[in-house]
C-alpha cells in the first residue's frame, strides 16, 4: 500500500475511534438526560399528589379544631367520617386528650372515644410519625397530627397505602434520618414541618454498542473518503502554493535552433524545482492543486527578471485553455511593456479543454493577437492532436511532437511538413537528439529544430 493511502488510513482509524467514542458519551448524557428528566417528572408527579393529600389533611384537622368544643358531637363526627371519604389513603381521624401520664381518645371518626392511647406530645405545626403499630389496627401507621393546647388532632394512614402512593419517592423525618444514596436529593414538605421526600433526580443511561459501531464505522468512511484526504489535499495544496512563493522553483530555457543558419531562434521555458523534484511530477502536482495560474505568473515574473542574460529575442510560454480563460493571466499579458509582449510566442498545449472551451479561447487569443502575441500549436501528433485545432485557431507556429519525427515512415513525415508549409506555417520539430535525427530532417524542408542535440534547459546563468 502507498505511504500515502497508509497515513490516511491510520489516521481516519484514530479520528473514527475518538469521535465514535465522543459522540457514544455525547449520546450516553443525552440518554442520561432524557431519562433523568422521565424520572424528575414521575417524582415530581408523586410528590405533587403527596403533598396536595397532605394540604387536605392538614385542612382538615384545623377545621377539626375548629368544630372541637369539648365534646364529641355527632356534627363534629359526621365531619370526620366524610373528610375520611373525601381523602385517599385516612383510616381515621382522632382527637386525643392529655391527662397526666396517658393520653385520652375522646373523639374519633368512627365513635370509639375514652380509649386508652399513648400521651400527646405537645409540638408547633404539623408533624409525621414513623410507621408504627397501631393499638386498633393490626397494621403499620402513620400519624400527621397537630397539638391544639391539651389536645391532639390527628389523621391515620396505613402504611401500605402510603407505600403505593410512593412508588419511586421515599418519606424521611427527622427520627429515621434516612441518608442520600449517590444522585438522591431531598427536598422538605410544605405542610409537614418535620417530613422530607428523598427522590432520585438523576439517572444513568449507556449508550449501546450498536450505536458505538455504527457511529465509528460511518466516520471511519467520512474520514477515509472525504475529511482526511481533503485536509490532506487542502494542506499539500498549501504548501506547493507556499514554494511557489518562496521561489522554490525556478526557469531554465531551452534553444530552439533556426536551421538556416545555425542561430539560436528563441528559447521554450520549463520548471524545475529546487532540490530532487521531477520535472514531470512538478508539472502534475501544479494541475492537481489547480495552481498553474500562479505558478505561470511567477515564471513569467522570472522571465522579465532573466531573459536580458540569454541574448535573445523570442521565448515560448506554454499556456493551457485554462491559463487562457483566466482574468489574472489575462491582465498579467496586457500589461507588460510592448517589447516584452512581442518577445514571447505562446505554446497551446492540446487537451480536451481547448476545444471544451474554444469561444472563450478564440476570445482571448484574438485580443492577445492584438497585443502583438504570437502563437504556436504544441505536440501536434501526439494525444489529442487534430488537423480540426489548425482551422479552429490562428497559430503562428505548429510544434511538431517527438514522436512523430521518431516514426520510421519518412514519406509521412515529409508530407506532413508539406502541408504545414503549404498553409504557410513554419514547424518546430521537437526531440532532435542525436546526428540521426538531425540527418533525417535534412531531407525536410523543416526551419526550426529543438532537442538535446543543440542543448539541454539551462539556467539563464549557465553557459
Amino acid at each position: 500500500m502507498p505511504l500515502k493511502k497508509m497515513k490516511i488510513l491510520i489516521i481516519s482509524l484514530v479520528c473514527a475511534l475518538m469521535l465514535s467514542l465522543l459522540l457514544g458519551e455525547a449520546e450516553s448524557r443525552r440518554l442520561s438526560s432524557n431519562e433523568s428528566s422521565l424520572v424528575m417528572a414521575k417524582n415530581q408527579k408523586q410528590i405533587d399528589f403527596l403533598e396536595n393529600l397532605f394540604q387536605s389533611i392538614t385542612l382538615t384537622l384545623n377545621k377539626t379544631a375548629e368544630l372541637y368544643n369539648g365534646t364529641c358531637s355527632n356534627d363534629l363526627k359526621v365531619f370526620m367520617r366524610k373528610s375520611i371519604f373525601n381523602i385517599d389513603g385516612v383510616i381515621e381521624l382522632g382527637i386525643v386528650q392529655s391527662t397526666g401520664n396517658k393520653g385520652m381518645l375522646v373523639c374519633n371518626s368512627w365513635g370509639n372515644n375514652h380509649f386508652e392511647v399513648k400521651k400527646p406530645q405537645n409540638h408547633d405545626d404539623f408533624i409525621f410519625s414513623d410507621p408504627h403499630a397501631s393499638n386498633m389496627y393490626e397494621e403499620q401507621i402513620f400519624v400527621i397530627k397537630k397539638t391544639v393546647d391539651d389536645y391532639e388532632f390527628n389523621a391515620l394512614i396505613k402504611q401500605p397505602s402510603t407505600k403505593n402512593l410512593l412508588q419511586s419517592v421515599k418519606l424521611s423525618t427527622a427520627s429515621n434520618n434516612l441518608s442520600l444514596e449517590p444522585m438522591e436529593k431531598e427536598t422538605p414538605s410544605n405542610f409537614i414541618s418535620n417530613l422530607s421526600y428523598v427522590y432520585q433526580y438523576k439517572a444513568v443511561v449507556n449508550t449501546s454498542g450498536l450505536f458505538y459501531a455504527s457511529t465509528f464505522l460511518l466516520s471511519f468512511a467520512l474520514f477515509q473518503l472525504l475529511i482526511i484526504p481533503y485536509l490532506i489535499f487542502t494542506f499539500d495544496k498549501s504548501n506547493l502554493k507556499r514554494r511557489i512563493i518562496k521561489g522554490d522553483f525556478f526557469n531554465v530555457y531551452q534553444p530552439i535552433i533556426d536551421a538556416s543558419n545555425g542561430e539560436i531562434f528563441s528559447y521554450e521555458i520549463f520548471t524545475r524545482a529546487q532540490g530532487h523534484d521531477n520535472a514531470l511530477s512538478i508539472i502534475k502536482n501544479i494541475k492537481h492543486y489547480n495552481l498553474h495560474v500562479e505558478h505561470t505568473l511567477r515564471q513569467l515574473d522570472k522571465l522579465e527578471e532573466e531573459k536580458a542574460q540569454l541574448g535573445c529575442q523570442n521565448f515560448q510560454v506554454n499556456l493551457s485553455a485554462k491559463h487562457l480563460t483566466d482574468k489574472k493571466i489575462i491582465n498579467y499579458l496586457s500589461k507588460i511593456s510592448t517589447a516584452s509582449r512581442r518577445e514571447i510566442i505562446i505554446e497551446i498545449t492540446e487537451d480536451e479543454d481547448l476545444f471544451k472551451h474554444r469561444l472563450k479561447v478564440k476570445e482571448a487569443m484574438r485580443r492577445l493577437r492584438e497585443l502583438e502575441y504570437r502563437f504556436a500549436l504544441d505536440d501536434f501528433g501526439a494525444g489529442f492532436s487534430n488537423f480540426s485545432y489548425i482551422f479552429e485557431f490562428e497559430f503562428d507556429f505548429i510544434k511538431i511532437d517527438k514522436s512523430v519525427l521518431k516514426f520510421e515512415n519518412t514519406e509521412f513525415f515529409l508530407s506532413l511538413v508539406k502541408v504545414f508549409n503549404t498553409l504557410k506555417m513554419p514547424c518546430i520539430i521537437e526531440g532532435v537528439e542525436d546526428d540521426a535525427d538531425k540527418k533525417k530532417l535534412d531531407l525536410i524542408d523543416i526551419k526550426y529544430h529543438q532537442g538535446w542535440l543543440y542543448g539541454r534547459p539551462r539556467k539563464s546563468t549557465e553557459k
